[in-house]
């Protein structure tokens, strides 16, 4: 039977009783481990055998979109204007998230994407492509451009460059013969802040006018591509998207890991044990809380994440380069302008959130690969002011109106 001068010396000194717990804790799993050996390696093999099985089937899965996908060409209708030009990118965005598979089969494929390139060369139009990988069936991405933009006309591409070797391997400079400068561009600030999305009326906003007036500087034998990757988001996480999102309007930090919140609890459980006060439970329990008064920036900037939140959100990466079959250190200054002025016509975008180039090693040949492995979430009226078709007027469509410099000739003695 336990004296009172126990109980006190257990009070004041924890330490060995929760020493001996610990010990006859250990024993007890030990015993239980050696007891159940086989069973737990079985399972073990088990588990072993079905993750190599998945990773297979997703292997195979993914080989397929590449084995069976297409590139079709997207030529605008007449009489596009930029209004009508974002306006018709919003409903396709809203239109294709309806693409991502259901929860089983993303378990085993995962979620296929899609793929916008802007390609530029000298003496062309800035042409529209779209990559459609294998799953995703080309009369389902036709009815939705069609929808979005009438009179659009949607053809097959044949490609003129060789696919990209296995392993995302580079060729040879020797065969290439390219001098070639890109990059990545990622958001610089947490992806529940939104970018700014132009006004349709002010044309000066619009990206893709910017790749227009690149197109109209470049020579010959230098070209550009700016490829856009986009896949729906769904499962994992765009459930902690929208959590970040609900803690950040009920006035807790966006991100808490599990961890912390674990030691704020202990420390605060620990707290109430010593101080014998439940103030700070109140305070985070289920009592009533005090209005919060919020600064009139601050409330602007939750409107603007609650309205991304409810949109469709998108897996997006944002890719570009820039070549040239003219060598030296001329034509490698001269890539690098042309790399600056395609990451500058997405910088337009900036607002709550911005967009920060990264480097990107051998961009043609992964900008060919057309890999997406892990991409910012975008929303559908964001990714609109990035993806879209060009607009065309009446005067362009008809080559009355295009606007040109002076032949350098003329203006080499001015």
């Amino acid at each position: 039977m336990s004296t009172p001068s126990n109980i006190l010396a257990s009070i004041t000194n924890p330490a060995p009783e929760i020493a001996d717990a610990l010990t006859t804790a250990a024993e007890r799993a030990c015993a239980w481990t050696l007891q159940h050996l086989v069973l737990l390696i079985v399972l073990a093999l088990l588990a072993t055998a079905c993750l190599a099985v998945l990773a297979r089937l997703r292997s195979a899965a993914r080989r397929r979109w590449y084995d069976g996908a297409r590139v079709v060409t997207v030529l605008p209708p007449a009489g596009l204007d930029p209004a009508t030009a974002l306006a018709g990118a919003r409903r396709l965005w809203w239109d294709l998230p309806s693409l991502a598979p259901p929860r089983w089969k993303r378990l085993i494929a995962g979620v296929p994407h899609l793929a916008v390139e802007y390609h530029l060369a000298a003496g062309e139009d800035l042409a529209v492509r779209l990559w459609l990988p294998g799953p995703v069936p080309t009369a389902r991405i036709d009815a939705a451009l069609r929808a979005a933009w009438p009179g659009t006309l949607v053809l097959d591409h044949a490609p003129t460059t060789p696919p990209p070797r296995q392993g995302g391997e580079s060729e040879p400079a020797g065969k290439t013969g390219l001098v070639v400068t890109g990059g990545t561009v990622r958001p610089e600030r947490p992806e529940h802040l939104p970018l700014r999305v132009p006004d349709p009326r002010d044309e000066s906003a619009d990206p893709l006018r910017a790749l227009e007036a690149v197109t109209g500087q470049l020579t010959e034998g230098e070209s550009a591509v700016a490829q856009i990757l986009a896949r729906p988001a769904v499962g994992r996480r765009l459930r902690r998207y929208r959590r970040t999102v609900d803690r950040m309007h009920s006035g807790r930090p966006g991100r808490r890991s599990a961890l912390a919140s674990f030691v704020s609890v202990l420390v605060r459980e620990l707290m109430e044990i010593v101080t014998g006060s439940k103030s700070t439970a109140t305070t985070h329990g289920t009592s009533e809380q005090s209005p919060r008064r919020l600064d009139p920036q601050q409330t602007e900037e939750l409107r603007e994440i609650r309205a991304k939140k409810q949109q469709p959100q998108w897996e997006v990466v944002l890719r570009y380069y820039a070549a040239t079959t003219h060598h030296g250190p001329q034509a490698a200054e001269r890539v690098r302008g042309i790399a600056d002025a395609l990451f500058g016509a997405f910088a337009v975008l900036a607002g709550r959130n911005a967009l920060a180039r990264h480097r990107l090693p051998k961009p043609r040949v992964v900008i060919e690969a057309r890999r997406l492995r892990r991409g910012a979430l975008l929303s559908a009226g964001e990714l609109a002011a990035l993806a879209h078709l060009p607009a065309r007027t009446e005067a362009l469509a008809s080559g009355q109106a295009r606007s040109v410099p002076a032949p350098r000739h003329t203006t080499r003695r001015l």
